[in-house]
């Protein structure tokens, strides 16, 4: 199959849906020899030129090499992806997460919908999204739902007692706190109002046991309000933001922690496309407890990768978090069963035949 990649994000710039591209386009690359990528590698500020220059290098490579398959990387790339269909006849598919068709703009409502209604097939990363894609006019015979994918021996160590071990040593020097018998709770991501830290350590922390701690690792928006939130619930001791760590870190901070939490609130306009951060915790054997809403539902199997707690109910993750634990073997099986990578990348080819 002669297929093209077009994607505003791409690595070296960082960032969910840059992995994600990644890890699609290369795996694809290694099935399938006559793919094409062009892929926007300079970041946000390189988009206004990179949105002209592809649509040419696009058009070009489609006519010259016979592109017979057009893969949109995201929502936001619909209008030219559709004039590129509308010049070639080339076949599309994209790939919708979340916000790209929830954000909540006017100008944007009235214009990225309706393209994306005229694509060949879209692909939502979790049924959440799939129902926003619904809500706004999408054929229903159109969308359909591929998971997000890891590589889950990129998070497995060898030897996660020592791991374990080291890590907690570390972090107590840096925190200056001693560790070793603590129960370490572990979220990971950028500090957003709808990611619910705040919520999180205002209404559920002050409930665990003194010996449960709480790391977060990550940048964004909310710090300063999750900085005072913990200032003004004497939490300086249980509650520590980390800030923006290094891969090779949160792979550590996967392998020596007790439980790994996505306290997501419900925030009008936003939404949680997926929650992969969940399912490489789970390729380390790392339990989830996380709130039961949009596309989390998707990366989680309850009680078998982790446990879903009702939004915005403490108790419920009060009781989840002291509750019935899963081996870590189960958990490692069913990620890697359900959301490999390389499983992933066949469904994506499969789909783009019957296309």
């Amino acid at each position: 199959m002669k297929i093209l990649f077009l994607t505003r994000s791409y690595p070296p710039t960082i960032g969910g849906m840059e992995v994600f591209n990644f890890n699609l386009i290369s795996g694809f690359q290694k099935i399938n020899k006559e793919t094409y990528v062009i892929a926007n590698t300079k970041g946000k500020k390189n988009l206004p030129f990179f949105l002209f220059s592809s649509f040419f290098k696009s058009l070009f490579l489609i006519k010259k090499n016979r592109i017979e398959h057009l893969h949109i990387g995201d929502s936001f790339l619909a209008p030219l992806g559709i004039c590129l269909k509308k010049l070639t006849g080339v076949k599309t598919s994209i790939n919708v997460y979340g916000l790209d068709i929830t954000f909540p703009n006017r100008l944007y409502q009235a214009v990225i919908p309706y393209f994306v209604r005229k694509v060949d097939k879209i692909i939502c990363i979790s049924k959440a999204t799939r129902e926003e894609c619904l809500k706004r006019g999408v054929d229903p015979k159109k969308c359909v739902v591929i998971p997000c994918g890891v590589n889950p021996e990129e998070f497995r160590v060898k030897n996660q007692n020592k791991v374990r071990e080291n890590t907690r040593a570390l972090l107590s020097k840096q925190l200056s706190l001693n560790l070793k018998d603590k129960k370490i709770l572990l979220t990971v991501g950028r500090l957003v109002k709808r990611k619910g830290h705040q919520w999180f350590i205002a209404n559920v922390m002050p409930k665990l046991p003194k010996d449960t701690i709480y790391l977060i690792a990550g940048d964004g928006e909310e710090k300063e309000n999750i900085a005072q939130t913990i200032t003004k619930l004497s939490l300086e001791k249980r509650v520590f933001l980390l800030g923006r760590i290094s891969d090779e870190l949160k792979k550590d901070l996967y392998n020596s922690s007790d439980l790994f939490i996505m306290p997501n609130i419900n925030i009008k306009g936003d939404m949680e496309g997926f929650g992969i951060v969940a399912i490489e915790a789970g390729s380390a054997g790392l339990e989830t407890i996380a709130s039961n809403t949009e596309g989390i539902r998707d990366a989680i199997i309850n009680g078998k990768t982790g446990w879903l707690a009702e939004t915005g109910n403490s108790k419920d993750f009060v009781d989840k978090i002291n509750g019935q634990r899963i081996k870590k073997e189960t958990i490692t099986k069913n990620v890697w069963e359900n959301f490999s990578w390389r499983k992933i990348v066949e469904e994506y080819k499969k789909l783009f035949n019957e296309i």
